[in-house]
């Protein structure tokens, strides 16, 4: 959905938390804004001097600092902004809402943020990461799929809870093991369909977000990690008939395109798959 703003991504189709990118210009002032679920915002762009004032019950804070790129602001659930100002530079705004009900419910992620602790104008180079992977995929059509896209958002959403909530969630102290044997065949046969983490989990009984700690405890991987390495793994074999070109190839191993294949073959094996092929 367009808006003056920017594009915001909360289709059936986007498998990720909803997310937001948006376009600021080198001034402007935006009024009476509440945070409807716990959110994250990544920016990037140019410098801008803001001031910022939020309502806590009868009392006003303001708060004043100076943005660059590669900061982030967390903003819990219910925090209401009275204004914010700024100017300086253009900038862009990757925000990002932990609020999805049914996605929180189908990863079990969804932790609050402190309440009333907003923190703005942080450094964490690792929620800027994950951030920027999300704003990826979400702006090219999550061409890495649903397992890459649902890791993505576990993984923001258990950091940011971990770090910066009040406390870890129940399910942070479940123990268990996983049925490696299973999981490794159903992997196996479902190479070239878009696996989620979801349903993967769901073969164990664990929610999404129990069953990635497990899952990296047992293969020393994450879910996306290794299914993209079996994948890279089947090509090589496919690659050894010199009669199925690489497009039959990319989507016999579970890539989206030939783009997507060449991409992540070329990271994990050095070469394309086309030198690979030549030998």
């Amino acid at each position: 959905m367009s808006s003056k703003y920017g594009v915001s991504f909360t289709h059936a189709a986007w498998r990720g938390w909803p997310l937001r990118v948006g376009q600021f210009g080198r001034r402007g002032v935006l009024q009476e804004l509440v945070a409807a679920a716990d959110a994250v915002l990544l920016w990037s762009g140019g410098t801008s001097e803001v001031t910022l004032h939020e309502r806590r019950g009868r009392n006003v804070v303001r708060h004043a600092f100076v943005r660059r790129a590669g900061m982030v602001d967390l903003l819990p659930r219910g925090t209401a902004i009275e204004e914010v100002s700024w100017h300086g530079q253009a900038s862009e705004c990757i925000s990002v809402s932990l609020g999805d009900a049914q996605l929180g419910e189908r990863l079990d992620a969804a932790r609050p943020l402190a309440a009333g602790r907003v923190l703005l104008g942080l450094t964490d180079a690792h929620v800027v990461d994950l951030v920027q992977r999300l704003g990826a995929q979400a702006v090219a059509g999550q061409p890495w799929g649903t397992l890459y896209v649902e890791s993505l958002s576990l993984a923001l959403a258990s950091y940011v809870g971990s770090r910066y909530a009040d406390a870890p969630s129940a399910a942070d102290s479940r123990a268990g093991a996983l049925p490696v044997g299973s999981l490794v065949a159903f992997v196996e046969e479902n190479l070239d369909n878009n696996i989620g983490l979801v349903e993967l989990a769901a073969l164990t009984g664990y929610s999404p977000n129990h069953f990635a700690r497990l899952f990296k405890q047992a293969f020393a991987s994450s879910p996306h990690q290794y299914v993209l390495e079996r994948r890279i793994e089947r090509a090589k074999s496919i690659l050894r008939d010199p009669h199925r070109s690489l497009a039959v190839v990319a989507l016999e191993c579970g890539f989206c395109s030939q783009a997507h294949f060449n991409t992540a073959f070329k990271a994990k094996v050095g070469v394309t798959p086309g030198a690979y092929r030549k030998g």
